[in-house]
């Protein structure tokens, strides 16, 4: 069997990727997020909040003995606060990195000391983001999350050499991040326009079809190592 640990599966590209691989008999997922709408024989889902470090240091993951590959999947990701550092509520600038950069920490430090004796292929994938190598005004907590997230995945990769580490951008995905987005304040968004042009002209990719992606990476990962974004498979 193959085990898959996959955060945020509420929605968007997490839902549709859960989705995809139980199609699968022989995967088996643990949800992680603050809701549950998946119910399949194959699926466990932990009902926490990713912004409560404490409650994600209460999992306690599977042994999965038998499979023969294990994956850990950092899809959650939060915008935050869409405002000008300086303008910011401080308690939304922590949660925005616990989110996206301290709960992924959190986890990979677990996922690693659960499975470091396993003998199954082990696989961390971090869902990235352009946003991660690009400055845009009023994303300043997540552009430098996002960036934290990928030089983390570069550091377990140089740390450990029997776990599969990929940091890949899923590009722009219809999902309600970007509906949040559509409806920032333009004063504190500049690109504000363009990011509704995207959406107008049909420019954002659907959810299904870059988790279609990610399963294909997730199915044969060592074929992906140098694979910075899904738009190039």
């Amino acid at each position: 069997m193959r085990g898959f640990i996959i955060t945020g599966t509420s929605s968007g590209i997490g839902h549709e990727l859960c989705k995809l691989l139980l199609e699968n008999p022989y995967n088996k997922i643990i949800g992680i997020g603050r809701t549950q709408n998946i119910k399949h024989e194959n699926y466990h889902h932990f009902v926490l909040d990713l912004n409560n470090v404490s409650e994600i240091e209460s999992i306690n993951f599977p042994s999965w003995s038998d499979a023969e590959q294990i994956s850990l999947i950092h899809n959650a990701g939060w915008i935050g606060p869409i405002q000008k550092i300086g303008n910011q509520e401080l308690s939304a600038i922590a949660s925005a990195y616990i989110i996206n950069l301290v709960a992924p920490a959190v986890l990979s430090s677990q996922f690693i000391s659960m499975y470091k004796s396993s003998q199954a292929q082990k696989v961390i994938l971090s869902i990235s983001s352009g946003a991660a190598h690009t400055a845009i005004g009023g994303w300043s907590t997540y552009c430098s999350s996002k960036a934290g997230l990928d030089m983390l995945s570069k550091c377990i990769d140089e740390e450990y050499q029997d776990i599969i580490n990929l940091s890949i951008a899923p590009g722009k995905v219809d999902t309600p991040m970007q509906n949040d987005i559509r409806f920032a304040d333009e004063k504190a968004f500049p690109r504000l326009k363009e990011f509704q042009k995207y959406y107008k002209d049909g420019e954002l990719t659907d959810a299904k079809e870059v988790a279609a992606k990610y399963k294909e990476i997730l199915q044969n990962p060592k074929n992906f190592l140098q694979l910075n974004r899904v738009s190039d498979i």
